[in-house]
């Protein structure tokens, strides 16, 4: 890290004379980030840290999301969800067919946050909601996202910023792996 630390500093005034090294030092960097992303994504699904790895499935050594077709979720904001999620995705594979973007959950999913004491420090209820899209013949994209709300004890329910939509994960299938699931 200290190297890192010392390259970006550097990489400025190098940039100046020579830009391949910033460049050379951002792909580095980049490419740290998401290795330890995805390490850490692993590790919580190897753990069953978060709920949704629950939900994923094992085909050819490689795992993916569930298939949702049902909506479940009728709230008031079941549309206004939907559809942002809907914008982000679009902008992403605006040339995919999209079909099917559903909110599988007929209510929120509650938790508790609590100190390392144990003590209550708030609650949490998260939302999510699917996207499968068809990317012509060549295979299939899942993608899930989440809202999430926060409230501190005894105070009132608030967006989380950070997870308004969240996109979490995408999974991009061959028409085999897409069979196998929509079969499951």
């Amino acid at each position: 890290m200290m190297v890192m630390a010392t390259m970006m500093v550097a990489c400025p005034m190098q940039a100046q004379e020579d830009s391949g090294i910033g460049e050379a030092v951002s792909k580095v960097w980049n490419n740290t980030k998401k290795k330890v992303r995805n390490s850490t994504r692993r590790v919580k699904e190897n753990f069953n840290i978060n709920d949704a790895a629950a939900d994923l499935r094992e085909i050819e050594g490689h795992k993916y999301m569930q298939l949702y077709r049902q909506d479940l979720y009728k709230g008031a904001e079941a549309t206004d969800f939907k559809e942002q999620c809907m914008m982000e995705f679009q902008r992403k594979y605006p040339e995919v067919e999209v079909m099917s973007c559903v909110i599988p959950q007929a209510d929120w999913e509650n938790s508790t946050i609590r100190s390392a004491t144990g003590k209550v420090k708030k609650y949490a209820k998260i939302m999510y909601c699917y996207i499968l899209a068809k990317d012509g013949s060549d295979g299939f994209i899942n993608a899930r996202f989440s809202f999430r709300q926060l409230k501190k004890v005894g105070g009132k329910w608030k967006n989380d910023a950070s997870n308004w939509p969240n996109w979490e994960r995408t999974d991009v299938m061959t028409p085999d792996v897409y069979k196998q699931l929509k079969n499951e």
